[in-house]
């Protein structure tokens, strides 16, 4: 009987606390925000907490408030400590989450949507998670990833891509706490204010992402694609099997467009001593780069050591590694120069997917969102 009970707190809690936002959209998305030890604090207005174990827990609140909420165990269990204001008492919630609503929601300067939900990691570290309508997660997302004064049909094709990518990972993270990350490991993301959209360029992404309302990008599996995409291919886009060994491929393309980025062409330059401290290694010989058959793009590099077993790491990793905006993309060369490592190369990203500068210029040409789409995922399909 408890365990029902409890069920049905979760279910009445849980649907109050999206119920306006699933009147926006039929789809919620959960955003790791950012991670913090131990101990989070929040302002806002009107706030409201709820815990898993009763739709709301009353406390006295002041409209404009501060509170501090932080892990603590008592009585051998994890619970949340509540204090709003720097006053006393603090008032105790059991549950692993704790849901928090409001308006002006804020982590120091850091703007919250209006709900969020603060999770136990693994780490026990506190995860900030905002709770938002899709849509609204794709203008923020399309606030964050593309140049807004770029043509209105690239938004659109870019609104499009980042929604498809979203709810396929939503999918594959429907059980876990959050579905995406708010960086470059899955889509950068900042939540847009209400006021922000008087700006002209809110005003735009928020047209881009309601004239493309509900369009995916759909793989030959009749799922949604997980639809990747980067900042410049270089010339040429790859499959997500040749960066990470997984994905579907949507197709790849000879792109025309791209060299208009003004940073297509790069180089680094890496002493032996910086590079050993890049790649956690030490004492190697030597680098081998394994090619992608019929690309110039590295698939993998092979360290070779004097006095152990080689050491054989994907191109992905090796740009980790050195550092994504310093090694830019996988299309490179390498020249050993005294003891110097010269890496010369273009693009800029992993090269899979939508290039953002060939959409942009695309849409200069005159294309529209569904041939720029068409050209990037040429085995995809919109519905």
């Amino acid at each position: 009987m408890k365990l029902i009970w409890a069920s049905l707190c979760f279910i009445f809690v849980y649907v109050s606390f999206l119920s306006d936002a699933r009147s926006a959209s039929s789809e919620v998305v959960r955003v790791r925000l950012m991670s913090a030890p131990k101990k989070v604090q929040i302002s806002g207005l009107a706030l409201r907490f709820q815990n898993l174990n009763q739709p709301y827990k009353p406390v006295a609140i002041p409209r404009n408030a501060q509170a501090e909420v932080r892990l603590l165990e008592k009585e051998g269990k994890k619970v949340w400590a509540l204090r709003v204001n720097n006053q006393d008492p603090e008032h105790l919630f059991s549950e692993k989450y704790l849901l928090i609503q409001g308006e002006n929601l804020r982590v120091g300067a850091q703007a919250l949507p209006s709900r969020v939900l603060l999770n136990m990691n693994a780490n026990k570290n506190v995860d900030v998670v905002g709770v938002m309508p899709l849509e609204d997660y794709v203008v923020g997302v399309l606030a964050s990833e593309m140049p807004l004064s770029w043509p209105l049909e690239t938004l659109k094709a870019q609104a499009v891509a980042a929604r498809s990518y979203a709810l396929a990972v939503m999918e594959e993270r429907k059980d876990k706490p959050y579905h995406l990350e708010s960086s470059i490991l899955d889509q950068v993301f900042r939540h847009v204010l209400a006021e922000d959209e008087n700006d002209p360029l809110i005003k735009k992404a928020v047209q881009a992402v309601r004239e493309t309302e509900g369009i995916k990008l759909y793989a030959s599996n009749n799922k949604v694609l997980k639809a990747f995409f980067h900042s410049d291919c270089g010339g040429k886009t790859t499959t997500p099997q040749n960066v990470w060994n997984y994905g579907v491929n949507a197709g790849t393309t000879v792109d025309t467009s791209c060299p208009t980025n003004p940073r297509a062409h790069w180089k680094l330059s890496l002493s032996k001593e910086e590079l050993s401290r890049r790649l956690h290694v030490e004492n190697f010989s030597s680098l081998e780069f394994i090619k992608i058959p019929s690309e110039n793009r590295i698939k993998a590099v092979r360290v070779a050591f004097n006095d152990a077993p080689s050491k054989l790491i994907s191109a992905n990793d090796f740009r980790q590694l050195l550092g994504f905006q310093d090694l830019r993309s996988s299309l490179f060369e390498m020249k050993k120069i005294g003891e110097s490592f010269q890496f010369q190369g273009q693009g800029f990203g992993h090269g899979v997917g939508l290039c953002q500068w060939g959409s942009k210029a695309l849409g200069q040409g005159g294309r529209n969102y569904k041939q720029i789409l068409t050209h990037y995922y040429p085995l995809a399909r919109l519905k």
